[in-house]
């Protein structure tokens, strides 16, 4: 196995300043987030929303998953860019940006099981439903802790004179220290300084990578299907995977996670530190503006991904030896890049900006974890008295708490796909039917909630463990529907939520679908508003996905020197922003309308 290389005293000096800088980010920060657990955990709302934006940037970046993803693109070329849709890119940021950023912060909760009791009522079947979506998202935040601290891990190792758990420890100390001190303020701002080394990072990678001599001969030496979107059928060129079999049937495979990402947006989310960003933010405006920013510093990530292909394929051409590394292993495609493609000082800027990337995500998916624990276990169920002192004293435990038990965990995880593959698969699938229902359909109940939530839990962790080699596919549709099946079987066997409660709710998120029962109580004139913003959002929708994939696939053709393909995807981009423009932000709420909507949601 070939010397990766380490980082010299100047790359050494370059991460270890980046450590101590949001450390004291932290310590200054703290103060403004012990005054309750509205600042500890959504900054008391007065965060402006192009530093919410530029924080979920950078939590939405995720190195974990930017490694697994490059190991794809690297493996199979650009049938890679699918494997992103597996962790919902491109699809549901579009439907954030249109109306269901908006639906979640007329909500005016501070977690996404507190929502439950303003959609089913404080009565027994909100309660029930509250404590099953609590469960159910510490469930996930553990998924996607152990998948991030697996992939830091790996990454570290090769820089550091360290194992990779020993590496991932290093990170979650670091991680929780500032973030147990400064709570959401000290996710978002130590975020904005972090988003600016990852862009960084993107763009210099993918400089390097558009500017290579040998350019067209190198991607056709990678095989004649290696600049090719089309998705294969089958799972041969993906044998290197510790489970090949998972994927076969790429293409169908490629269906499925269209459609998942689409029923993630439609959902809300099935949880973490996504719908957090939008309970935090001041407006329906602002949660608009603050996904579009979203959407336009993503495009970077790609400049990273695709450079970072190409660069590796460079590598491995000259180097006998990491080529073979790369077959085994192609995870190991970005680190091997950063050490042998970049020079003294740079590598060290860069190395920083991933490891920013890291604890980005960490920080903002632990926070938004303990928020489920602190608010809708502990306040909610186990010490209704408590005051904010006690509450702060848990948020802090738990932060810790989490990390810890995270940590365990991961030990037991073989590679970064293995977890990935689960969380991405049959848990989320598990939760969609409930998240989706619930917004759409009146006559969902809490108990139907419940009932479909643990459903959902129980199949996925069962096709872990018992099914493993379960294709995605039939995992995923397995999982959906029993989860769906029982939570429209427990909402017909039980009675419907109160009528009040519906037409409160109704009345301040004003969603779609099957609200015809609710919406003849509310008045005419109402409804026939609602009903008009509704045709609107769904037309934007459409335009606003059509303008995040026309984006991304700009960004790859530009590094691929793919030039119809660019400048088409460029027209479509530049059309859709323009019907955006003129249909979406012009008729974006002013932010004094907002302000008075937001009193007097908070006044009923």
């Amino acid at each position: 196995m070939p010397d990766f290389g380490g980082l010299t005293n100047l790359d050494l000096a370059i991460v270890a300043a980046y450590f101590l800088l949001i450390l004291a980010a932290g310590v200054v920060l703290a103060r403004r987030a012990s005054k309750g657990i509205p600042a500890y955990f959504l900054g008391g709302r007065s965060i402006p929303w192009w530093a919410i934006g530029m924080s979920g940037t950078a939590s939405n970046f995720d190195m974990t998953g930017t490694m697994v993803i490059i190991s794809f693109v690297y493996a199979i070329g650009l049938q890679g860019f699918w494997v992103s849709m597996r962790g919902g890119m491109c699809l549901p940021l579009g439907v954030l940006m249109v109306y269901m950023g908006k639906w979640l912060r007329r909500s005016n909760v501070m977690t996404t099981a507190e929502w439950m009791e303003l959609r089913f009522g404080s009565g027994r079947e909100g309660s029930i439903a509250r404590l099953l979506s609590a469960v159910s998202n510490i469930v996930v935040t553990m998924a996607f802790l152990v998948y991030f601290l697996k992939g830091t891990g790996k990454f570290l190792a090769v820089f550091l004179p360290f194992d990779p758990d020993t590496c991932a420890l290093i990170m979650v100390a670091i991680a929780i220290t500032y973030t147990t001190l400064s709570g959401f303020f000290g996710v978002i701002y130590t975020d904005v300084l972090q988003e600016v080394l990852i862009l960084t990072a993107s763009i210099y990678v993918g400089y390097r990578a558009f500017t290579l001599p040998n350019h067209a001969e190198l991607i056709a030496s990678a095989g004649p299907d290696w600049s090719s979107f089309a998705p294969q059928w089958t799972a041969e060129p993906m044998t290197w995977l510790a489970n090949p079999e998972i994927y076969q049937m790429f293409g169908l495979c490629v269906v499925f996670w269209v459609f998942r990402g689409i029923f993630e947006g439609v959902g809300g989310l099935t949880g973490g530190y996504m719908p957090q960003r939008y309970y935090a933010a001041r407006n329906d405006r602002e949660t608009g503006l603050l996904t579009a920013e979203w959407i336009l510093l993503l495009l970077f990530r790609w400049m990273l991904i695709i450079g970072a292909a190409l660069l590796a394929l460079a590598i491995a051409g000259a180097n006998a030896g990491i080529a073979s590394v790369l077959r085994r292993d192609p995870e190991q495609a970005l680190p091997l890049v950063l050490s042998h493609s970049l020079p003294a000082g740079i590598r060290g800027l860069l190395v920083a900006g991933l490891i920013a990337a890291a604890m980005s995500t960490f920080d903002s998916t632990i926070n938004a974890g303990v928020s489920y624990w602190t608010r809708d276990i502990y306040q909610r169920y186990l010490n209704p008295r408590s005051d904010q002192r006690s509450l702060m004293r848990q948020s802090y435990g738990g932060t810790i708490v989490f990390a810890a038990i995270a940590v365990v965990l991961a030990l037991g995880i073989k590679n970064i796909n293995e977890i990935w593959s689960w969380i991405t698969g049959p848990l989320s699938a598990g939760l969609f039917g409930p998240i989706i229902l619930r917004w759409y359909w009146w006559r969902f109940n809490g108990y139907g909630f419940a009932i479909s939530t643990a459903t959902g839990l129980v199949v996925s962790v069962m096709t872990r463990f018992m099914a493993a080699d379960v294709p995605f596919y039939l995992a995923f549709l397995i999982t959906l529907m029993a989860s769906v099946c029982a939570g429209v079987i427990g909402s017909y066997a039980t009675a419907p939520t109160p009528s009040q409660v519906l037409t409160s709710f109704w009345r301040r998120i004003r969603p779609f679908g099957w609200w015809g029962r609710v919406t003849r109580e509310v008045g005419d004139t109402t409804a026939r508003e609602a009903h008009r913003e509704s045709r609107v959002d769904v037309f934007n929708t459409i335009v606003a996905i059509a303008w995040h994939v026309s984006g991304v696939v700009a960004v790859i053709s530009l590094l691929m020197h793919q030039w119809t393909t660019c400048t088409i995807a460029g027209i479509v981009f530049g059309a859709c922003g323009c019907v955006l423009n003129v249909t979406w932000f012009r008729k974006l709420q002013s932010h004094e309308a907002a302000a008075v909507q937001a009193r007097e949601l908070l006044k009923s």
